[in-house]
């Protein structure tokens, strides 16, 4: 379960991951920014119609919330994909932090880097190696889910770091539930052919000719298959649909919304 943090922002954490010295992570809700109408208050999506100087306004309380320089967060482009982009010293030298990068997964070791994910209904997923420093974020729409997103960005943590998949703990956010997220059988065939299965992915209710996707269990899935202990994940399981008063939906909203963040940043070098 997560907790919430306190102050104005009220920012959500995991247990698990709170736990570690030198790290910060958190997941925002809609609470505490300078946001109107459909995007009050902290929404920190650029990509929306929102006024640019408010939530450029909400991105510099979050920096201060959180003690972390503003140029140090890095806010992807995320274009629903299933790639996973390495953030090295190179990839800083290069200017990534205020390029345009698209990605929909990063990973790093270099301390101060707060890797961030926008969501308002996908599934924001954070992990985290203690042995070899390495953090990353997921960013889990079913585009991505069905492309083994999270299990993608565990074998990225395995080939370029040396993460242990049984040393990896991870926090899965705040997104829209099984209980309302209805896909049609264009989504449900995708499932079949990329997991093998609809079993517990899809899922009905008392009408059968409607199915929704289990986006929670799918990404659960695809940690444990790579080797993350199930001990080690914890599920917020608290759907963005059901609490849009408290985190922004697009299903809830009809699509004009803003965006709330997962982030997460090594403030030092912390290796066990």
């Amino acid at each position: 379960m997560m907790i919430q943090t306190g102050g104005p922002l009220n920012l959500f954490e995991f247990n698990n991951l709170g736990k570690i010295p030198g790290l910060v992570h958190f997941v925002t809700t809609r609470a505490g920014g300078v946001s109107v109408s459909a995007y009050e208050s902290l929404n920190l999506g650029l990509h929306t119609a929102d006024n640019p100087d408010d939530v450029h306004s909400n991105r510099t309380l979050l920096a201060a919330h959180a003690g972390i320089a503003p140029e140090k967060f890095l806010y992807a482009n995320q274009v629903h994909s299933g790639d996973v982009t390495v953030i090295d010293d190179v990839a800083v030298q290069n200017g990534v932090l205020t390029g345009n990068l698209q990605t929909d997964a990063m990973v790093t070791d270099i301390a101060g880097v707060c890797l961030m994910v926008m969501v308002a209904d996908c599934v924001p997923v954070m992990l985290f190696d203690p042995v070899r420093n390495v953090s990353a974020v997921i960013h889990a729409g079913w585009r991505g889910t069905v492309q083994n997103i999270s299990s993608k960005t565990v074998l990225v943590m395995a080939e370029h770091f040396g993460s242990r998949p049984s040393d990896i703990l991870a926090g899965i956010g705040p997104s829209i539930g099984p209980c309302c997220y209805e896909v049609g059988e264009d989504v449900e065939k995708l499932v079949l052919e990329n997991f093998g299965t609809i079993s517990d992915y899809i899922v009905t209710k008392k009408n059968p000719e409607k199915s929704f996707f289990d986006l929670w269990y799918a990404n659960h899935k695809q940690l444990t298959n790579q080797g993350v202990r199930a001990a080690n994940i914890e599920s917020a399981k608290l759907c963005t649909r059901c609490n849009s008063g408290q985190f922004f939906s697009s299903r809830a909203s009809g699509g004009i919304t803003g965006r709330f963040a997962a982030g997460i940043c090594i403030l030092e070098d912390i290796r066990l």
